[in-house]
């Protein structure tokens, strides 16, 4: 039987086999409710997603970048639950309305675009999928793809997160491995995390031969835990209370 793995779903098992293990196996009829910081993060990578594909679609002059976004935002925000997207949120600063600190991270995000050389995005939610082996397929979506010169390229994932330290290579490492096997020309990748909330600061790596090497060697391990697993063991921690199969998850009541 085939696999299919992404990012997210390893993160999930590594974080809780039993939540995997409901998630992509046993797929239960449960109620996913949605929550304010998910709504967020999503709608702010819809705004920037429609930003560079329209701006990919015709020649818009940098005085004309606002204007554009604007667009953006306002078309983006339809698309998801307003309410929740009002909700208070984090950011560097203090705690204000979901709307509010979404108009912060869009705005620090256009003057980034024009202030500096605009970036030559040449794909958003980019998908990807590579047989890792016989038995398994990688797959999942780049935010943004970037051509820096011949043979070299950036991925870049969008974070709403409150800190960056929390965030661990593997993701981008993934995507780099899709894009040297995308393209037959790849010389180099980049791969950043842009903090939308911290001003769209960048966490950066260069990527070279050792560490694809090391990535497949990580997807390798990880994919074979998964095929191996028999008990789906659950892993109580504070992220229970926002998981979706909490009213089925046996003892959940003792978290």
């Amino acid at each position: 039987m085939l696999t299919k793995l992404s990012v997210s779903s390893i993160d999930t098992y590594l974080k809780c086999p039993k939540k995997y293990f409901y998630r992509y196996i046993e797929k239960p009829d449960v109620t996913v409710e949605k929550h304010s910081f998910t709504e967020l993060g999503s709608c702010a990578h819809r705004v920037l997603e429609l930003f560079h594909e329209r701006l990919n679609e015709k020649m818009i002059p940098k005085k004309d970048f606002p204007i554009l976004m604007k667009e953006c935002f306002k078309d983006a925000v339809k698309e998801f639950d307003i309410n929740l997207l009002q909700e208070e949120t984090w950011m560097p600063n203090g705690q204000m309305s979901g709307m509010h600190a979404m108009r912060v991270m869009i705005q620090d995000y256009l003057d980034l675009v024009r202030g500096d050389e605009l970036p030559s995005v040449i794909g958003v939610e980019v998908p990807y999928n590579f047989a890792l082996n016989e038995k398994t397929i990688i797959r999942g979506y780049i935010d943004r793809l970037d051509f820096v010169e011949d043979g070299v390229y950036r991925v870049v994932d969008y974070k709403t997160s409150k800190d960056p330290k929390y965030l661990k290579e593997f993701q981008l490492l993934v995507y780099a491995e899709a894009i040297r096997r995308k393209y037959k020309n790849v010389k180099k990748v980049y791969g950043s995390y842009m903090m939308l909330k911290h001003g769209c600061s960048t966490k950066d790596y260069s990527f070279n031969e050792s560490d694809m090497d090391r990535c497949k060697a990580l997807l390798d391990e990880r994919s074979l835990s998964i095929s191996l697993e028999k008990k789906w063991t659950k892993k109580p921690s504070i992220l229970c209370r926002w998981c979706d199969y909490r009213s089925i998850c046996q003892d959940a009541w003792a978290e």
